[in-house]
């Protein structure tokens, strides 16, 4: 996902064009290529750990593309949890409702998504997920809207993108090369009335040099009813 005012960008049909390209073409086998390979780099506890997640929680996964973390997702929250893979691609879509299916994975909900709203229900959601797919949000503002009201209070955000490759500040600079800096999230994040918990600027590194930060964010505990 990209932010330039909440609408894909033209170069780009889905929010996860980055991730695509690190799997076969294939699916689902393709898909299990990415995971074994991805499984080496992504710190995938460590992403768990910081959405504050455990059986029973409720979370999404929004820019979910080919549903890795949407499957970890799933297993980390149980039986008696949910997970929401939100896409708005219908190719996506489908990969995801497959994957849900050939997994046995009951406890995934696939949701149509639009290019401004996550069309998820107020306050409902423990956690969000955000993976290579900030980048992609073109109406930002509207999207981070529609995180912060799914959240309950102290519901955590956490985002993962990819770090930008030269020293480009411009937004539409870095988001044109399908990266973003976490300096800018981190001030979009804060706009939008998310608290920040935590940040590393070099979360992960790939054999490719290719590498993503980590944000922490959270909706404010409320005080009192």
């Amino acid at each position: 996902m990209s932010k330039r005012s909440l609408r894909i960008a033209p170069h780009s049909l889905t929010w996860l064009l980055a991730s695509l390209l690190l799997v076969a073409a294939s699916w689902p086998a393709g898909v299990r290529a990415q995971g074994s390979d991805r499984d080496s780099w992504q710190r995938v506890p460590e992403v768990m750990a910081a959405l504050a997640i455990g059986a029973g929680s409720r979370v999404a996964d929004i820019g979910a593309g080919t549903g890795y973390f949407t499957s970890h997702l799933a297993r980390e929250v149980g039986a008696d949890g949910r997970v929401y893979a939100v896409e708005i691609s219908e190719s996506e879509l489908s990969r995801l409702r497959r994957l849900a299916e050939d997994e046995g994975l009951a406890n995934i909900e696939v949701v149509r998504g639009e290019t401004d709203d996550p069309r998820l229900q107020a306050q409902s959601l423990d956690a969000v997920l955000v993976v290579d797919a900030y980048h992609e949000m073109i109406e930002y503002e509207a999207m981070l809207a529609g995180m912060y009201s799914a959240l309950r209070s102290g519901g955590r955000l956490v985002i993962l993108d990819l770090v930008p490759s030269d020293g480009s500040t411009s937004r539409d600079g870095q988001v044109d090369r399908h990266r973003i800096g976490i300096d800018l999230v981190e001030q979009e994040v804060r706009a939008a009335g998310f608290e920040i918990l935590d940040s590393d600027p070099q979360f992960t590194k790939t054999g490719r040099g290719r590498g993503q930060w980590m944000l922490i964010a959270r909706r404010p505990v409320r005080n009192g009813p």
